[in-house]
């Protein structure tokens, strides 16, 4: 093999300036993750109003209003979850006024109330200052402020006209904290000051207990609420600051024992982006629930069915449902609605309900698909819209199955504080058909529990196994170890041939995603995640830092994700065949030092990195020669002859290069991937032998490098 590289060199030298740009990007600043919380309150608080700039919850947090200017939000209860003043109360929220900074505006206020319009009210118009809930900042006016109600705020803006505490004769008064709390009665024209007079009218709200905070800094911060029935007095605490007691009188405030409760929040010329969650509500049911499916063991349950303990097909499950109503639950669970849904279609299969088995708490529903009378379906469905309800049977808890949506359901009846209700069925695992194309887990089976004041739901992947195929093309198939099949050095497996999921019944499971486990010479095992089934393999196993000439062993086999199951183990043998011998970084410029005209001189190099590099992937043990020859070296203005030329030094002898290749340097190599840079000393190698009769000028000239392989003996 002959490799040759023609490259032309001055004599003088070259420099290069970089520039280098840095960009430097500002920080963002960032809100915190939500503390645990109360995550279904879906049934606690009425949706937005459509004059609402609030958000629907979503996993339980509520956006009161989104960082943008003019906007107005409130979130209240449903008259299920009002206040009732009779009795003891207590909530624990969690608020977060964005990450505005001293640009936040304007806050949030906490905020009960008997106001006639119920969940429907909310402030229309009106400044960021009002927060949503208080009266006008124009006069004494409490047209605008919301009826019958109690409000603790969180005002993140200090104004001059408004957040300020009259102490003296015509607008003497005294500017408070920037991000301050407060409370009052936004409805009573008490609650509010004209420091200006009639003619001038300067109105500024009256602030109770005056209490700092950090504002818009992005964190969430705990405040706790609790009405005390025997006192008459609402607690209220921030964080760890002191407790703030505001006696109420019911009848003058509130007129009635029911009252809604929430949050408004406002923005005006500037922002903050305002969120709320709810992390304890006295008042409410706190409920758990777990759903399991048990191999059967006679007539008591067995194991339970796990990824490691998949079920059988056309085995016999039993499903478990348990349902609790805590001991630190504020209430019965009234009206609890349990119903079912099968994620995928008919014929993916998994598993299917056992007819007949249905039973709550020990009470058949149906009997040969006849109610047993002990239950009927629920009022209202998931969305809240009104049914008719008539004695169930195990069709309106399984009859939907297949459809991708909840069935009609069964009402349970009340679950009582601190105690516990179960639901039993029969399920038959059939073909282990995913639904998601994500997981081969079976179907996915979900179960809503939809009662008044708090709804829940649990899920259930059933676990069915199944074998998973390799199937090798011939090609790979047919090499043997004394003949394997021939690859290129570095070049990656490509397997060609298919995988396949199969059921017990024959059936091929299309959704199936599996992964490809493999191990060469039985070293370390690795994976390559497989789409879903098809007629190719992804495979691409890397080959690179093998040896080559040698025989290599390729072990592999398929699993497929939720199955506790892999295919046969396939083993192929490989050999890789020698890569390159060729010239590496070699420069187009390359010049020596400064000639002193005049004498006799043998000149240096320009620089340490001049020489080529020789890269060799042909396999350890490769030999190879480097040549170099030169062209006469001609001054550019005329063109005339230097008297001199190139020579290659080796030791103390000095060879002339010009016409005539010289060897300057040859290797056998000690890897299969050898990179070996030409270096020499300043005083050796190629250098530039100057006469004592060359005129001064600039030279050029060109260098021939020839690589050529050379037979290992």
């Amino acid at each position: 093999m002959r490799i040759n590289k023609t490259i032309q060199f001055l004599v003088l030298g070259i420099s290069l300036l970089l520039g280098i740009l840095v960009v430097v990007r500002p920080t963002e600043a960032t809100i915190d993750p939500v503390p645990a919380h109360i995550t279904n309150i879906e049934n606690l608080f009425a949706p937005p109003l459509k004059e609402s700039d609030s958000k629907l919850p979503v996993d339980g947090v509520t956006v009161i209003n989104p960082a943008a200017n003019n906007q107005s939000g409130a979130i209240w209860s449903n008259p299920d979850n009002r206040i009732d003043l009779t009795k003891d109360f207590k909530a624990t929220m969690l608020l977060n006024f964005g990450d505005s900074g001293n640009n936040a505006a304007d806050g949030m206020a906490f905020v009960m109330h008997a106001d006639p319009r119920g969940y429907n009210t909310i402030q229309i118009g009106g400044t960021g200052q009002q927060l949503g809930v208080w009266g006008s900042a124009s006069s004494v006016d409490v047209s605008p402020a919301i009826k019958k109600s109690f409000a603790v705020e969180f005002d993140t803006r200090n104004n001059d006209d408004w957040d300020s505490a009259p102490t003296g004769f015509l607008g003497a008064s005294q500017t408070l904290v920037r991000n301050h709390i407060a409370w009052n009665y936004p409805a009573l024209t008490s609650s509010y000051k004209n420091i200006g007079g009639l003619l001038f009218p300067a109105i500024r709200l009256i602030h109770n207990d005056v209490q700092g905070f950090s504002g818009s800094d992005g964190k969430w911060h705990e405040f706790n609420v609790s009405w005390s029935y025997s006192n008459h007095t609402l607690t209220y605490q921030f964080e760890k600051q002191t407790p703030v007691e505001v006696p109420i009188n019911v009848n003058s405030i509130f007129g009635t024992t029911q009252v809604y409760w929430g949050f408004t929040g406002k923005t005006g010329s500037s922002n903050e982006l305002n969120q709320v969650a709810f992390k304890k509500i006295s008042n409410i049911p706190t409920t758990s629930q777990n759903y399991k499916v048990y191999h059967e063991n006679g007539s008591a349950l067995g194991a339970e069915v796990t990824k490691d303990n998949p079920a059988k097909p056309l085995e016999e499950l039993k499903g478990v449902l348990t349902i609790n109503n805590e001991p630190t639950s504020g209430s019965d669970w009234k009206q609890v609605g349990v119903r079912y849904m099968a994620e995928g279609t008919d014929d993916s299969q998994g598993v299917s309900y056992g007819a007949d088995d249905l039973a709550i708490n020990g009470k058949l529903v149906s009997k040969n698909k006849v109610s047993t009378g002990l239950f009927k379906t629920p009022a209202i469905d998931l969305n809240g819209n009104a049914l008719t309800p008539h004695a169930a049977t195990e069709s309106d808890f399984f009859g939907t199955v297949g459809d991708n949506k909840y069935s009609t359901g069964v009402n349970m009846g009340d679950i009582a504080k601190n105690s516990t209700s179960k639901i039993q069925f029969t399920l038959t695992a059939f073909d282990p058909t995913p639904t998601d194309g994500t997981t081969n887990l079976g179907r996915n089976y979900k179960i809503s529990l939809d009662g008044k004041m708090a709804r829940d739901s649990t899920e259930k992947a059933i676990y069915v196994t199944s074998v998973p195929k390799i199937t090798l093309d011939k090609k790979w198939t047919d090499p043997t170890k004394e003949k394997p099949i021939a690859l290129d050095k570095n070049q990656p497996i490509d397997l060609t041939g298919s995988w396949s999921q199969s059921s017990a019944t024959g059936k091929i499971d299309s959704h199936a995603l599996g992964t490809l486990h493999y191990a060469i010479d039985d070293g370390a095992e690795k994976t390559i995640a497989q789409n879903n089934v098809g007629s190719k393999l992804i495979s691409g196993i890397p080959t690179v830092g093998l040896s080559l000439n040698d025989t290599h062993k390729l072990t592999l086999y398929m699993t497929n994700a939720g199955y506790n199951e892999k295919s046969a183990v396939v083993t192929v043998y490989f050999k890789l065949k020698g890569g390159t011998l060729l010239l590496d970084k070699v420069k187009d410029e390359i010049g020596f030092e400064p000639v002193t005209v005049g004498k006799n001189t043998i000149n240096k190099r320009d620089n340490t990195d001049w020489a080529p590099t020789v890269a060799d992937t042909r396999g350890t043990g490769s030999r190879w020669d480097l040549y170099a020859s030169s062209t006469g070296l001609t001054r550019t203005t005329d063109h005339k002859q230097l008297d001199g030329g190139l020579v290659y030094v080796d030791g103390q002898k000095t060879t002339d290069v010009t016409a005539t290749p010289q060897k300057i340097a040859s290797k056998t190599t000690v890897s299969d991937d050898d990179i070996t840079p030409i270096k020499w000393d300043d005083n050796q190698g190629i250098l530039l032998k100057v006469n004592a009769g060359a005129y001064v000028g600039d030279y050029t000239g060109t260098i021939d490098w020839t690589l050529g392989n050379t037979p290992a003996p």
